[in-house]
């Protein structure tokens, strides 16, 4: 007997059929899973979903922020809750899905950070979770300038060379015949060198390849003294014209590397371009202080025209502390100040002495936002009546410690430069002043000889040595 079926619908609509509930079912049984695992994740509390810093920055500049992502909208997060190591000023705040965490002081180079916060809940559920992060700050990177030596025959090229302090290599970034001095801002560098006659020429060079820009003076002369505000791009130098009838002498002009490439002078207090002393940025605004020829520091906004703030008389500028609240001074008995821009309150830097050696100070570089600092000072040297044994040293608090001095007193430290987070000092060095030769440049001779040491400047060892001088970081 041949079985029957009560379906008439063709064997294909049949099969369409059981696939559709087939399919549905599934899509249900999924939908079901999904809700599951979401709510057992909302009930489990909020995740760490991704983090981001710029290591970069963040050992250029104060204030940089970790921010931390969760998967939910998290509680408050007190600063408790939150271990840094190796430590670190910070401040936490939180707000959605965001826990930001922000370094009050520049990181370390070539360091790995842990960020734990404990106790993590979400506006939900008090389900406390724990966040770790971690990070690799990246090594110092320094430009210096290597001049050729006048004895290996004329036409040699000086070169700008890039470098790090995690290893030996290093990288030529640009050359030219008779470069004076240089700057870095973002991909670019501007250089300033001589001319035939001896005045100076100043140019903008990509670091990524591509023509260099020519940037037109105001007449011919000298450029000396470049300085860049590393947040800005403002470029400044002081100049002097050449020839008679030459209109400048000293006074401090301005380039704007965001903004039109043109040449302007700054504007003291009765509108006239300012001549200086002494000059130099302050931390990441536009503002920059310079010391006129009266001897008065003058606060000046870059930007604004017109915007010239008086401030005290002193003898001498050293520079600006690092956060931008200060500049350090000398006073015409030759002590060494830190003087506040907001109120002009004074603090007392003393000259400590070395091994009961009385000290005589010279430049100050403050490392935080305090008064510990890096500092070069002279000795009398007993074995050579009427000489002096020159080092660097770091002042804390009470204590005065050698980072630095010549081989056998030989030598003499020219110069030192910080480097942004305070970690290492730049130390311009010629080894033996009784054998050293000139470059007989017209502005900012050097010597052949010269060399740059870098020192950990907590622990005084020396972790590089270069030919050439003038350190950027």
């Amino acid at each position: 007997m041949t079985p029957t079926s009560t379906d008439t619908r063709p064997r294909s609509r049949r099969s369409a059929a059981r696939f559709r509930r087939t399919f549905v079912a599934l899509i249900s049984v999924l939908v079901v899973l999904c809700a599951g695992f979401a709510a057992l994740d909302y009930v489990q509390g909020p995740k760490l979903s991704t983090a981001t810093v710029d290591t970069s920055q963040a050992v250029a500049q104060a204030d940089q922020q970790l921010r931390l992502f969760a998967n939910q909208n998290v509680s408050a997060v007190r600063k408790s809750q939150v271990t840094i190591t190796p430590a670190t000023p910070f401040s936490v705040s939180a707000g959605g899905q965001v826990i930001s965490v922000q370094f009050s002081e520049r990181l370390r180079y070539a360091t790995r950070y842990t960020v734990r916060v404990a106790g993590v809940t979400s506006l939900y559920q008090d389900r406390p979770q724990t966040f770790r992060y971690s990070f690799t700050t990246g090594a110092a990177r320094v430009y210096y300038l290597d001049r050729a030596d006048p004895a290996a025959g004329g036409g040699q090229p000086d070169t700008i060379l890039r470098t790090s302090l995690g290893d030996t290599g290093r990288t030529i970034v640009y050359s030219a015949p008779r470069i004076q001095q240089f700057v870095v801002y973002a991909r670019v560098i501007v250089v300033s060198s001589l001319n035939d006659d001896n005045t100076s020429s100043l140019s903008i060079v990509s670091l990524s390849g591509g023509p260099v820009e020519r940037v037109q003076l105001p007449e011919p002369g000298v450029v000396d003294d470049l300085q860049v505000a590393p947040q800005t791009g403002i470029v400044g130098f002081e100049f002097t014209g050449s020839g008679e009838g030459a209109g400048y002498s000293g006074d401090l002009m301005t380039l704007d590397l965001a903004g039109a490439h043109t040449v302007q002078p700054v504007l003291g207090i009765d509108s006239r371009s300012l001549a200086v002393l002494a000059w130099a940025f302050i931390g990441s605004s536009t503002s920059l202080v310079a010391q006129a020829e009266d001897r008065t520091m003058l606060l000046i906004d870059a930007k604004k025209p017109g915007s010239v703030t008086p401030l005290r008389q002193y003898a001498e500028l050293d520079g600006v502390c690092p956060d931008g609240t200060a500049i350090v001074v000398g006073d015409a008995l030759g002590n060494k100040l830190v003087s506040s821009l907001k109120d002009g309150a004074q603090t007392y830097l003393p000259t400590r002495p070395l091994g009961g050696a009385t000290t005589y100070g010279g430049k100050v570089a403050i490392l935080g936002t305090g008064t510990d600092r890096v500092q070069q000072v002279a000795v009398f040297d007993p074995d050579h009546p009427g000489a002096f044994a020159s080092y660097l040293v770091s002042e804390r608090g009470a204590t005065s410690r050698i980072l630095f001095q010549t081989v056998d007193n030989k030598g003499s430290i020219d110069d030192f430069r910080v480097s942004p987070n305070g970690q290492y000092v730049a130390v311009t060095v010629i080894p033996d002043v009784s054998s050293s030769v000139s470059d007989g440049y017209s502005v900012d001779a050097q010597s052949t000889s010269v060399s740059t040491v870098f020192v950990d400047v907590a622990t005084g060892a020396v972790v590089r040595s270069v030919d050439g001088f003038d350190a950027t970081w």
